[in-house]
């Protein structure tokens, strides 16, 4: 969970909130910590404390965000770090670098990627598909993201971003009757990319 303080206002207030729960000046709180990264930071994301994705007052202005970024550094210092996953809605996405431009990193990403979204979900009877899209080209541009950050500058070669369930029709707000299929489907998903990334012999699922 990337932002506690932001979820559990979200149950107490806000039910869309987005934000975490920075103060800032001018009465409008929050930073969105999808922007917040420090690699290409600012490019496209609003510096309007108001808006629901400003980026803060500078790359890792957040203790959300640092605290990942401590973390994905002490991981990739062992050399141990293949892959990062984030997990949003909505949309029935897997979304790949680079988000900051329409250039698509490169083509190991989608390979990978392409081969999950022919199984996602393996059940086909539930009738949905995930689309693997260039987050930047295919859907919008965003920069100070997490993916990009983690293949600018880590050089993680599997760098994804989910959007789950669904496509609009409910989108934020998921009826809780989709929320147990979303799961399996994704997990579904999730064994086939860590199967593509390391040995086998080395993951049990």
């Amino acid at each position: 969970m990337a932002n506690p303080d932001g979820y559990l206002y979200s149950w107490t207030s806000n039910r869309l909130w987005r934000k975490n729960r920075r103060i800032n000046s001018g009465g409008c709180d929050g930073v969105d910590l999808n922007r917040n990264w420090d690699f290409k930071f600012g490019l496209f994301a609003s510096d309007n404390p108001c808006s629901e994705d400003y980026r803060g007052s500078a790359g890792f202005s957040e203790p959300e965000t640092q605290a990942l970024k401590d973390a994905m550094l002490a991981v990739a210092g062992t050399s141990n770090l293949l892959m990062v996953i984030t997990f949003h809605s909505y949309g029935q996405y897997i979304l790949y670098p680079w988000g900051w431009t329409t250039e698509e990193a490169p083509d190991t990403q989608k390979m990978i990627g392409r081969e999950s979204s022919g199984r996602l979900p393996p059940r086909k009877d539930m009738g949905l598909w995930y689309q693997v899209v260039n987050a930047g080209g295919g859907l919008y541009l965003a920069s100070g993201t997490t993916d990009d950050w983690a293949k600018g500058v880590l050089h993680v070669n599997y760098s994804y971003t989910v959007e789950l369930r669904d496509e609009g029709a409910q989108g934020f707000v998921l009826s809780p009757d989709q929320i147990k299929p979303c799961s399996e489907e994704i997990w579904d998903g999730m064994k086939i990319l860590l199967r593509a990334v390391g040995p086998g012999e080395h993951i049990f699922l």
